[in-house]
């Protein structure tokens, strides 16, 4: 007899563990790991790394301590591990590893953040981008005031102290999850094993993103807006090229648009990225396609021209946040590209022969592959996969048969003790001619009704984010309390979310609240007739950001919702353009500049039909929300309150934007217990 399984509960998050990275070994036969925990006692995190043999064995673990071990990097001999930790003082260094024993050694001894280590390819150096705190005296906090460096802070009983003033100057002054910026920027720099020199490879007023070795250890290529100007156009980044012991860099790919995430074939004569030709497409609207160039220069070549996906993994979870985007990985004999897409809820492996054709699909199923990596050494790469009832394993991919072995699952011991459910899959066919993909996560030993028995199950339909980003197959720890709780979850991409081709994500644009809203109404509509246990006069909305949109815009136009939780929102448009963190040029998705007495913003922000709203509505929103800023929660609550409207809210103190993804955990709970008693 099978043991009872216990509900997931609100409270279940403190023991998830969470993958959030991984670094194959240069000969292909063991994958390192990086596993992020919660600490109930300290309400904070810790990170530590693993290693895990690639044909199977038992994982071993390589840090200790309450500390924040990431970033992982092999040696290109294999014989030891380079990372970055906070295990001295709470300042991010960077250490060694030897993995035949002993202490990790610290290598740097910095200020600031730092990020993306790789080696040079004979082992002597690691390149990496580092940006410096600021003094405090300047005018500028030297880290961000988001709740989980304050907890740690306090804790250390080194509050930092505000600054009197803060002087800005940027267009781009402010990010969400790290607060006011410093002055300084992300720079490529270089640290010398042999010397313990640390030297910076870039300058100026721009950031940088990761760098890579060439082949032969003589160049970096790294992603960076260089422009004069490029606070205004936040979505140009290309391709630079520098010496490894320095110079000037070099535009690779000075055409209009966007290249990130490069990859050198293994003989160094081309380099694969991540890019498109837009260089206004703000909202993420053209797909992103697999592009080769020269190191030498020249024009670049779109090796996916035909195919309608974006490659680019854009799963929405309350597992992890957004991740900087996964580089194209070449096969050992450069003959493959590897790369990653979203497609139809799923996010899948495709491949490409460097000249270009139609990308071939190698995984299948339903799955999410939230990394890939590859080695010289060996065919086979090493992945973090998902899927709707799996919170991530570290698994071997054999790209001839798409096949994932498992390696890894942190999260197994409590897995197995859990009633943990897999959503139903269908699909609405529109009046329009598309459709819909849905899923509906039903609670545990839930039966139908008897034949002429009414419905006794409430619902609630869950609106995801971007909008240009997709639900689908992974675990989702807010839908599983739900429906643990009794709830039917109904989840869905209306039009406007990717993994469908272009033309579906376009077409929202000049017409949020549109097209998105007719394809969430009749999905209730087919679910309420698939599922006739389902009681219609108690269903509930609820979203996060763009899907806060929704909600709020919902109970704007119907009254069909008994209840709703509006989450980290939007209500007007040009408020949020104005005060967010996202200053871009909003013409291609909105028609019209935001301080413009445009009718489009008012048609399309939900601020315009507040007097409609009867739904019984909860806001929750951080205050330390930099992308939706806490405004936007002030304007609906108190027009609804001067409305005399059931209408509660809950802030969140400290808190940014992706609180239910990486927040204080403690906040985490309490951001679903509100939600879960309204609800009830």
């Amino acid at each position: 007899m099978m043991p009872e399984r216990n509900p997931v509960t609100p409270e279940t998050l403190l023991e998830l563990q969470f993958i959030d990275a991984i670094a194959l070994s240069p000969d292909g036969s063991r994958v390192v790991y990086q596993v992020r925990s919660i600490d109930p006692e300290k309400d904070g995190y810790e990170s530590h790394l693993w290693l895990a043999p690639m044909r199977g064995g038992e994982p071993r673990r390589l840090t200790f301590g309450e500390h924040k071990n990431g970033s992982p990097a092999w040696s290109p001999d294999g014989k030891s591990i380079a990372f970055v930790s906070d295990r001295r003082d709470k300042k991010a260094q960077i250490y060694r590893l030897s993995l035949e024993g002993g202490e990790a050694e610290r290598l740097t001894d910095l200020d600031g953040a730092i990020g993306g280590l790789s080696w040079s390819p004979d082992g002597s150096k690691l390149s990496f981008t580092y940006r410096a705190n600021d003094p405090p005296e300047t005018g500028h906090l030297p880290n961000s005031i988001a709740a989980k460096n304050a907890i740690e802070a306090k804790a250390d009983k080194k509050d930092p102290k505000p600054p009197t003033f803060r002087h800005l100057t940027r267009l781009h002054y402010k990010e969400d999850g790290q607060g006011f910026l410093p002055k300084s920027r992300f720079q490529v720099h270089v640290f010398d094993i042999a010397s313990r020199e640390t030297r910076a490879l870039t300058s100026g007023e721009w950031d940088h993103g990761t760098p890579q070795w060439s082949p032969d250890g003589k160049s970096l290529v790294f992603p960076a807006n260089r422009l004069p100007d490029a606070d205004y156009h936040a979505v140009v980044c290309d391709l630079w090229i520098i010496p490894s012991s320095g110079g000037e860099p070099r535009n690779l790919t000075p055409e209009p648009g966007m290249a990130l995430a490069p990859a050198w074939s293994p003989d160094g004569s081309q380099i694969a990225y991540l890019g498109n030709t837009d260089e206004t497409d703000a909202w993420g609207v053209k797909n992103v396609h697999v592009w080769i160039v020269s190191p030498q220069g020249g024009p670049a070549r779109d090796l996916t021209p035909d195919f309608d996906r974006t490659a680019l993994d854009l799963m929405g979870t309350d597992l992890r946040d957004f991740h900087e985007p996964g580089a194209p990985v070449w096969s050992p004999d450069g003959a493959t590209i590897y790369f990653s897409a979203s497609d139809e809820g799923s996010t899948h492996l495709f491949a490409v022969p460097p000249k270009g054709g139609a990308p071939r699909r190698v995984t299948s199923g339903t799955l999410a592959l939230f990394a890939v990596q590859g080695s010289k050494g060996a065919k086979d790469l090493a992945v973090i996969r998902c899927d709707h009832t799996d919170a991530g394993t570290v698994g071997r991919l054999d790209p001839a048969t798409g096949a994932v072995s498992p390696l890894a699952r942190p999260t197994a011991k409590l897995f197995d003790t859990l009633e943990v459910g897999a959503p139903e899959e269908f699909w609405v066919e529109m009046p329009e001619g598309h459709k819909v993909q849905c899923w509906m996560l039903k609670p545990p030993k839930s039966g139908a009704p008897r034949a002429g028995q009414k419905g006794t199950h409430p619902m609630v339909l869950e609106i995801h984010g971007g909008p240009r980003i997709q639900y689908g197959a992974c675990f989702f720890h807010e839908f599983q309390v739900l429906a643990s709780a009794g709830f039917y979850v109904l989840f869905s991409n209306p039009r406007g979310a990717q993994g469908y081709g272009e033309a579906f994500t376009r077409a929202i644009v000049l017409n949020w609240g549109g097209p998105d809203y007719e394809d969430l109404m009749r999905v209730v509509d087919e679910a309420l007739r698939r599922y006739p246990e389902i009681d219609p006069e108690r269903l509930g909305v609820t979203g996060g950001s763009y899907g806060g949109y929704m909600t709020n815009w919902i109970v704007g136009h119907t009254d069909r919702f008994r209840a709703a939780a509006t989450q980290r929102s939007v209500v007007d448009l040009k408020t949020l353009l104005l005060a967010g963190d996202f200053a871009d040029d909003a013409v291609p998705e909105f028609g019209d500049q935001p301080w413009r007495d445009s009718p489009d913003y008012r048609r399309m922000s939900p601020i315009t039909y507040v007097e409609n709203i009867k739904t019984p509505l909860l806001i929750l929103h951080s205050h330390e929300d930099h992308r939706c800023p806490v405004e936007e929660a002030e304007q609906l609550y108190t027009s609804l309150k001067l409305l005399r409207r059931d209408v509660e809210m809950v802030l969140f103190p400290g808190e940014s934007h992706g609180l239910s993804r990486g927040g204080t955990p403690s906040r985490r709970l309490a951001r679903l217990h509100p939600a879960m008693a309204k609800a009830k």
